[in-house]
């Protein structure tokens, strides 16, 4: 007998293939994350970037007869600053200023013209001067226009003149509120949300939510925090008040394209151009925040709240200096704060890690990170941060009745949002030396929902109503740049429900609940905010680059650390890149120890 299969050698040829190709499409569609030496790399080329970046320029090859030009030009240019820079002693007794102006520039390699309109006297008297020097003392008294421009000196009278000059900013108006109330007493019939108000200023709102300071059958407390800024109306106002309005002088803004024009004196001119560059100095000043948000659930040993003492006694070998102001005056604090306390510790390593605290706060609870913001905010600007769900509730139902040849009854609810979850808003203000103020609103709200039972008369009214409860701090601070501040006091407690049981049996369904038993313990957790604010500077940037290449190599030892000399003492082609980078040389040994073998033998 004689059997012959091809067909089926074709058919499962095909289960094959097809099986292979399903295989590829769903490894294609799977999502793969990026290997860490591929991350290092990345972030190496960032920082190498940042570096040439912030490096000196080499000069360029130009040709020939460029560098002749140009070294003709720069002798000739030496030649004329070496005689601009002759001092003089000039003294003058109510002298004519066209003649002055002729006199002074006498014998200079200077050029002068004189507007016709400049009259007037002058007297000085100035010794062991340069001409610039003289003529920028008469402009500053005297008020006349003086212009140099190579060679050529104009001078015109002390007259209205216009000038356009830049204004770098944004075109918009920015709004923003915040409030921590306490309320205590009744809730009158128009103000419904009036028990909720700190809930719904977490959420952050532009809205003016003040029903509760108005309300009054209530009583308690309310810190009310805003924040406006409309940058263009202020800076008008504030260039008038510079130049006025009389004698034809005026201001002129157009935050479009970010431009101020200004038809005054000279003198007023130049103040302006001095307002105007501080005024953009200071807004463009950036700052890094990071920030905590953690819950410590209490040891049965610590129900009275964290003891920051014990956590500095363990940190006194580390390089961390605290404070209790914000300011760095040593490690002196007292054993126990009470209440809602902030307590500031600098480090004097590069970088800001909570690790090391968050390590030490393990010794007294579970601790638990609810958040970790990170945002970069300009100078007095509100950053605002929000992680939650918005839950909407019912706070009014209402009914309209419709009659006519039959009644109608229309309901009508209205329903509000409330919010859950953790809010956190900072103000900075960037000092010229490097400290900030910061202005901390923060909250950890949870909203559930309840029901009310309210009898009126004979008639029982369940009202399904939200019930929230904040943990929720406003304060104001001052750090240094890169000090971390802690934030911390605000204790919560909660029942937890203990159930314990006989093995085996406790497990059997009905029957095992006799061989079980129920509890409940009160627990107790603190709510911890950590912060810290680095002003950006030149090599901010940078720094927070190597600050999370260093993080890798700390999660990825064996993936990164591949580097090793070979049989002969000398480093693989990829260490040769990675020990060319004079920070990663310093702190790999690998590096060190081949360029000693590499001296020996040179030697």
């Amino acid at each position: 007998m004689i059997t012959t299969s091809p067909p089926m050698k074709k058919t499962t040829t095909k289960i094959k293939i097809a099986l292979s190709a399903l295989c590829f499409v769903l490894v294609g569609c799977q999502t793969v994350p990026r290997d860490p030496i591929e991350l290092k790399e990345d972030l190496d080329i960032a920082i190498k970037q940042a570096k040439a970046f912030n490096a000196p320029k080499p000069l360029t090859l130009v040709p020939n007869s460029v560098q002749q030009e140009l070294m003709f030009n720069d002798i000739n240019q030496a030649k004329q600053g070496m005689l601009a820079e002759k001092r003089l002693e000039i003294t003058a007794t109510e002298v004519d200023a066209k003649d002055f102006f002729q006199a002074i520039v006498r014998g200079s390699r200077y050029n002068i013209v004189i507007h016709p309109d400049v009259v007037g006297q002058i007297s000085l008297s100035l010794n062991n001067v340069t001409l610039t020097e003289a003529l920028t003392v008469v402009e500053d008294v005297y008020g006349y226009e003086i212009i140099r421009t190579g060679n050529i000196v104009k001078v015109f009278p002390p007259g209205i003149r216009t000038e356009t000059m830049a204004l770098n900013y944004l075109f918009l108006k920015r709004f923003g509120s915040s409030s921590t109330t306490i309320n205590s007493g009744g809730v009158s019939e128009n103000d419904p949300n009036s028990g909720n108000n700190s809930n719904n200023n977490s959420n952050n709102s532009s809205s003016n939510n003040r029903n509760s300071s108005s309300n009054n059958q209530s009583s308690g407390v309310n810190v009310y925090t805003e924040n406006e800024s409309d940058f263009w109306a202020e800076i008008k106002e504030s260039l008038t008040a510079f130049v006025g309005t009389g004698n034809g002088r005026s201001v002129i803004i157009s935050p479009q394209a970010g431009l101020v024009t200004v038809r005054a004196f000279p003198k007023e001119i130049k103040a302006v151009k001095k307002f105007i560059k501080a005024t953009e100095s200071h807004l463009h000043r950036q700052v890094i925040i990071e920030a905590k948000i953690m819950e410590v659930t209490l040891n049965d040993e610590y129900q009275q709240g964290i003891k920051w003492g014990k956590i500095l006694d363990q940190v006194g070998s580390a390089e961390l200096i605290y404070s209790t102001t914000g300011n760095i005056i040593g490690n002196v604090i007292s054993n126990t704060i009470g209440g809602v306390s902030r307590l500031a510790f600098s480090k004097h390593t590069n970088g800001s890690d909570f690790s090391g605290v968050i390590e030490l706060l393990q010794t007294q609870g579970n601790v638990q990170v609810l958040s970790s913001p990170r945002i970069t905010v300009t100078n007095n600007q509100k950053a605002v941060i929000k992680v939650g769900e918005d839950e909407y509730f019912v706070t009014e139902v209402s009914s309209t009745i419709t009659t006519g040849t039959s009644t109608t009854t229309t309901p009508e609810v209205e329903l509000t949002p409330f919010f859950s979850g953790i809010a956190l808003d900072v103000t900075p203000q960037i000092s010229e030396n490097g400290s900030v103020i910061l202005h901390v609103h923060s909250s950890v709200t949870i909203t559930e929902e309840q029901n009310k039972v309210i009898q009126i008369g004979s008639e029982v009214l369940i009202l399904p109503l939200a019930r929230s409860r904040v943990r929720e701090s406003d304060t104001i601070i001052r750090a240094q740049s890169g000090e971390v501040v802690i934030i911390g006091g605000l204790i919560e407690t909660y029942k937890v429900d203990i159930e314990s049981k006989t093995p085996f049996l406790g497990d059997i369904p009905f029957f095992g609940e006799l061989f079980k038993s129920k509890s409940q313990k009160m627990q107790k957790r603190e709510l911890v905010i950590m912060l810290t604010a680095t002003v950006v500077g030149q090599d901010t940037w940078k720094n927070q680059l190597q600050v999370a290449r260093n993080l890798l190599t700390k999660w990825f030892p064996e993936e990164l650390e591949t580097c090793e000399l070979s049989a002969e003492g000398e480093l693989t082609p990829v260490c040769q890149t990675q020990c060319a980078d004079a920070e990663y040389a310093r702190s790999h040994d690998v590096c060190q120890l081949a360029q000693k073998d590499a001296t020996k033998l040179n030697n």
